[in-house]
């Protein structure tokens, strides 16, 4: 059996383990997969949030090296109770914890969208579904203003709690936010196990493209508050279009997300500069 760490439990990072798992090509190559939470089992060689992987192969925790990626697109939203949100920053913000990924990706968006505005308090909650669900609650309240989602909420969901999508990142941000990892302690790149994972894999983000119904039942597993209406728009409004990246796209994405996080963290680039190596 082999651990497949993800970041947080959402459509994303999970999307495509599920559709190999469900699909059973995992099963055709001879190989067992179970996604585990990353921070629970530091012995899963594998990892599915490639923005966190980056984040401590920089700071030298780990050494991670990325086989495989699923979108250079990240699945997270500002979300705000009023419709006129774009001509003002917000004041206060229910967003991520400070460090993470999603944070540094926060700020680049509220940089680029409202660069004269005053950086608002921010509300910190953690990462996952969980905080999904109480920056959600957050925001609907009136504790925040806008509120930073993920991909574990549909956005059709989001909408009919009254909220208004303000700023997409994957819209313009690109950054390899999901795939396959490896840690290069304790597997190599070049272990046919990890090439058949890559397969596998591979082969779901063609059911993706194709909108194929065991991609659907991923997205619905996945998802929360939401049924197969919900799922059947995420798939093709946002996951559809977005998933299966050429590795020509992958390598000038990843270059220019290796400087600007490096340079955002104050790491230096010297720890990672083969993150993206295999891909070819």
């Amino acid at each position: 059996m082999i651990l497949l760490g993800y970041r947080d439990h959402n459509v994303h990072e999970l999307l495509c383990h599920e559709i190999a798992d469900r699909a059973g090509y995992y099963d055709r190559l001879g190989v067992e997969v179970r996604a585990v939470p990353g921070a629970d089992h530091p012995d899963a060689a594998l990892s599915a949030g490639l923005g966190g992987s980056l984040i401590e192969t920089l700071r030298g925790q780990r050494r991670w090296k990325v086989a495989l990626v699923h979108t250079l697109h990240p699945l997270f939203w500002i979300w705000t109770r009023r419709s006129d949100f774009r001509s003002a920053g917000p004041t206060v913000l229910a967003g991520f914890p400070a460090g993470s990924i999603v944070d540094a990706l926060t700020r680049k968006m509220l940089e680029n969208h409202w660069a004269a505005a005053e950086s608002p308090e921010t509300l910190r909650y953690p990462g996952g579904s969980l905080g999904d669900r109480r920056r959600l609650e957050a925001l609907t309240s009136g504790a925040a203003d806008a509120a930073v989602i993920g991909s574990a909420f549909a956005p059709s969901a989001v909408v009919r709690l009254g909220l208004t999508d303000s700023l997409f990142f994957g819209a313009t941000l690109r950054f390899p936010t999901a795939g396959l990892a490896v840690d290069s302690a304790r597997m190599s790149l070049d272990d046919p196990a990890v090439r058949k994972i890559v397969a596998a894999q591979t082969a779901a983000l063609t059911a993706i493209g194709e909108r194929d119904p065991v991609a659907l039942d991923a997205v619905t597993s996945l998802l929360h508050d939401a049924g197969r209406p919900d799922a059947h728009h995420f798939l093709a409004d946002y996951l559809s279009p977005q998933y299966g990246p050429t590795p020509e796209d992958v390598r000038t994405a990843g270059a220019d997300a290796l400087d600007w996080l490096a340079a955002a963290l104050g790491t230096g680039t010297d720890a990672a500069t083969d993150f993206y190596e295999a891909i070819r």
